[in-house]
């Protein structure tokens, strides 16, 4: 939770002071076209690229063994990783919209991973959940969903039986 508080509190400060102070951050104004349009490019491909990767990041299944089976040292190195690329992108993203003299893509991109970042927060449940084994968690649902089905099940194979 410290390092996901400290990556909004830096973005909020260069905010602060991009906005609200007026501090003149613009060091790249008179960049060239080609400079502008290299930075712009890749901080899109790394925040379409990196984002995804960081929500989904739970979901592959050697760090979902690895969450599973070393959990707390696990959680600690996995949603480490997670914050820190979330928390980069948006940092990054937030300094260069200043950097580049109020240029919209930087802005926009910060915006994105600003709405991504809730996503991950890491409260308790989410990491309790997030540690939790698949088979725990499919067992204690699919066993009432099993009853339900079975039911279903014999209903349709009578209705079909009297058509």
């Amino acid at each position: 939770m410290t390092l996901f508080c400290a990556f909004l509190a830096l973005t909020a400060l260069i905010y602060i002071c991009g906005e609200f102070l007026q501090c003149d951050m613009t060091l790249f104004d008179d960049a060239s076209r080609q400079t502008k349009f290299c930075v712009s490019t890749l901080m899109i491909l790394l925040t379409i690229c990196l984002l995804p990767l960081s929500l989904r990041l739970f979901r592959f299944s050697r760090i979902s063994t690895d969450l599973q089976q070393r959990q707390a040292e696990a959680l600690r190195r996995w949603g480490a990783l997670r914050l820190t690329v979330m928390g980069l992108l948006l940092l990054v993203n937030t300094a260069l919209y200043y950097v580049f003299g109020l240029e919209s893509a930087y802005g926009y991109l910060a915006v994105v991973t600003l709405l991504c970042m809730p996503f991950v927060i890491p409260t308790l449940s989410r990491c309790q959940a997030e540690v939790m084994p698949e088979v725990e968690k499919s067992t204690s649902s699919d066993g009432d969903e099993s009853n339900d089905n079975s039911d279903n099940d014999e209903e349709t194979n009578s209705s079909h039986s009297q058509l």
